[in-house]
């Protein structure tokens, strides 16, 4: 997704977490549109990996969406087993979206997520965020806490998701996120948030937004480990990428972005 202006971008936890990462990344990616599919560079375990993560997802959402048709596996491992992990794991009860995507336009700033589940825990009046994961690393070699999307996911929830959730639902607490990998399934991550949280997120997301939207020059960055996994590594450092980092929104190849729900305050 490439735009021609700043001020006609949506933000993602992806695209804010590479701006911080690398503004000339950001750039090449999000205004030059030089963009490459996942699949590129990828050697075949990790585009097989890839696969299995798209497929969970989308047997996931046909399980928790009852308007789709729930798929039926015939000894598709690991598929199945991943399934039926899930299926243990959470219920298909309280269900209130899955796969939903929110954007949110306030003034100069546009924001834009998607959750796998929603879910409503009428016992504290609040929304769980459920985020499936099914890459090789586990929670313990990452920092889930405080990395981009839980700051990101948790933030939008409470300033755009509860404001037009709460015409169906009581909402009185604030959310909290769940981490769920099928391959580690006794060893879900659940974070929860409160007021203070939201309040510095609130505070750091604008300041990020309004470094971005006044930029007139993307540098590379001078941590060249972050090269080593970047695609554009033979434009910016005339060396061939070690591997492909991938995105959270590169997994999604067929969303509809112009589809997405908006919401203005």
């Amino acid at each position: 997704m490439a735009v021609s202006e700043l001020k006609e971008l949506y933000f993602s936890q992806s695209s804010l977490a590479i701006f911080q990462s690398c503004q000339k990344k950001f750039y090449y990616r999000y205004l030059a549109g030089l963009y490459w599919p996942a699949e590129w560079g990828m050697n075949e375990e990790i585009r097989q990996d890839l696969k299995l993560g798209q497929q969970f997802h989308l047997l996931a959402q046909r399980y928790y969406q009852p308007t789709l048709e729930e798929t039926t596996l015939v000894s598709k491992q690991p598929l199945q087993a991943w399934l039926n992990r899930l299926k243990r794991f959470c219920s298909a009860v309280d269900i209130i979206a899955a796969e939903q995507e929110l954007r949110l336009r306030e003034a100069e700033f546009k924001l834009l997520a998607k959750y796998d589940l929603l879910k409503y825990d009428s016992s504290q009046a609040r929304i769980i965020i459920y985020d499936w994961k099914t890459d090789k690393k586990d929670f313990k070699q990452k920092d889930i806490k405080s990395s981009m999307q839980t700051r990101f996911y948790l933030y939008l929830m409470v300033k755009a998701g509860y404001k037009y959730f709460a015409q169906d639902y009581k909402l009185e607490t604030m959310p909290c996120l769940i981490y769920w990998n099928p391959r580690y399934p006794g060893q879900p991550v659940s974070l929860k948030y409160d007021k203070k949280s939201f309040e510095q997120d609130q505070t750091f997301f604008e300041e990020l937004l309004k470094e971005i939207l006044t930029s007139s020059e993307f540098p590379l960055t001078e941590d060249i480990n972050k090269c080593r996994f970047c695609e554009y590594r033979p434009i910016c450092r005339g060396k061939r990428s070690e591997a492909i980092e991938v995105f959270e929104e590169d997994l999604d190849l067929n969303l509809d972005w112009e589809s997405v729900e908006e919401f203005e305050f």
